[in-house]
């Protein structure tokens, strides 16, 4: 596949509902108006997608009077992450690090293209237990997560198309952000 055709192809991606994102930014304005803490997760690209994620939510605070906005993406400490997996087991660095540091009424964010990945799979379980809305952005079919979040934005491609999938769900999340900033700026553009 030559780059033309790459492009081609996510061009041909069904579109992004506009319900799902403002359903999704309204989850995120929920909790941030209420003082709860955003949770963002995610493997590989998803986990650099968190990451960017986090930095976008935090940086559309432009001026004093935003409400403080508590977001932190869990992929970001590999010491922490390196010791979870070590010691209690890579399925874990997620759900431990949720146990250690969620409340309920709290929002998880996750990423991932599978939807399969055994610690996005203990996180979202983790989740449930706390007490927290769980909110995926997922690819292909939307695996195990698809079925057991309470809400997700699915890309629907071929299963193992992962650039496509993560290059949509970084443009999710500028969307995201755009709407929750464009909100916060003046409430009440959802």
């Amino acid at each position: 596949m030559n780059s033309h055709q790459y492009f081609d192809y996510l061009g041909s991606l069904p579109p992004i509902s506009e319900s799902d994102l403002n359903s999704a930014a309204e989850s995120i304005l929920e909790c941030i108006s209420s003082q709860n803490s955003i949770w963002i997760i995610g493997n590989g690209g998803s986990a650099s997608t968190a990451e960017h994620f986090e930095t976008d939510l935090l940086f559309i605070r432009k001026g004093e009077h935003f409400p403080k906005t508590k977001v932190s993406a869990l992929t970001a400490n590999n010491s922490l992450i390196t010791a979870i997996a070590n010691d209690i087991g890579y399925e874990n660095i997620f759900s431990h690090q949720l146990f250690r540091r969620a409340e309920c009424g709290d929002l998880c964010i996750m990423i991932s293209a599978s939807g399969n990945s055994e610690n996005l799979i203990r996180a979202a379980s983790a989740a449930k237990k706390i007490g927290l809305h769980t909110l995926g952005l997922l690819g292909f079919d939307g695996g195990k997560l698809g079925k057991i979040l309470n809400a997700s934005i699915i890309v629907r491609t071929e299963i193992g198309k992962y650039g496509p999938v993560e290059d949509t769900h970084l443009a999710i999340c500028h969307a995201l952000a755009e709407i929750v900033g464009k909100n916060l700026a003046s409430p009440g553009n959802l």
